[in-house]
């Protein structure tokens, strides 16, 4: 059985211009396939939602396209010109910024701190901490979150949303093109969590390509302009969000299983769908 597929118009569906595309993409770790000629592209001024079970290799994508790993095959390009990321630092500086799951943030620092982690402020050979607490604030401002505490303050008296929101911020205010969040509102609460959705769409509406990686269908339903569903290394479904429910994006994930195990979809009643979703 072939796997689930979507038409052209609307695979390609997208609010801004095409900036970056991951074609054939392949990782191999020894024997170990972990992706498999994967093809799937990002525009500016959307969000992109990745989905798949545990194993999937939705991390590993993530860590190809923010330059933690490097392709076995396959090409990446941005505005149409291939490109190689070496680094993390290499994708940032073409415009990838990649908010991990442990945010990045230090715990110790303040706000303005971490804001300008890795691009700090200086006056000759010394911090120069005044300014990037003045410029954090007006940046915070700009981008709508100009109600955060103090910037003078540590991170570790944050809640879990004002961190990624700070994450966020950073990525918007240094003017990233594109934004990748892995489980952004894992151990949120449902306050939090729809302030964070308030800020991806923030993001995808001053024009960046936003690529938010979740477990919680009917959150990613919430928020994403279209799904990417990966299942054991490919990409089974690209599709574009019309409103379906979560059980719907679930049959793309059950439709990956049953193909694997050679079952045509027509043949199977929802009693045995129901057995394979529990598993």
């Amino acid at each position: 059985m072939s796997a689930p597929t979507t038409n052209d118009e609307q695979e390609h569906a997208a609010r801004g211009p095409l900036w970056l595309e991951a074609r054939s993409i392949t990782k191999q770790f020894g024997a170990v396939i972990a992706l498999s000629d994967v093809d799937v592209s990002f525009s500016l001024g959307e969000v992109v939602g990745l989905i798949g079970d545990n194993g999937s290799g939705k991390s590993t994508f993530v860590k190809i396209l923010s330059g933690v790993y490097q392709a076995s095959s396959g090409s990446l390009l941005v505005e149409g010109k291939p490109v190689r990321f070496h680094s993390a630092a290499d994708a940032r500086a073409m415009g990838v910024e990649t908010v991990h799951q442990d945010l990045g943030l230090v715990d110790s620092m303040s706000i303005a701190r971490n804001f300008f982690l890795g691009a700090e402020r200086r006056k000759g050979p010394f911090l120069d901490l005044k300014r990037m607490e003045r410029e954090t604030s007006a940046m915070l401002r700009e981008i709508g979150l100009g109600n955060l505490r103090a910037i003078g303050q540590d991170v570790s008296r944050l809640s879990g949303g004002e961190r990624q929101a700070i994450s966020i911020g950073r990525a918007v205010a240094f003017q990233r093109k594109m934004l990748i969040l892995d489980e952004p509102t894992s151990a949120l609460s449902i306050q939090e969590t729809e302030k964070v959705f308030e800020f991806m769409r923030a993001a995808r509406d001053r024009g960046l390509a936003v690529l938010a990686v979740m477990h919680n269908l009917t959150q990613v339903r919430d928020v994403a302009d279209r799904f990417v569903v990966f299942y054991h290394g490919r990409k089974i479904a690209d599709i574009v969000n019309t409103g379906q429910s979560e059980q719907d994006l679930a049959h793309y994930i059950i439709e990956g299983k049953l193909a694997e195990m050679g079952i045509e979809r027509e043949q199977v009643d929802m009693g045995v769908i129901r057995a394979i979703t529990t598993e």
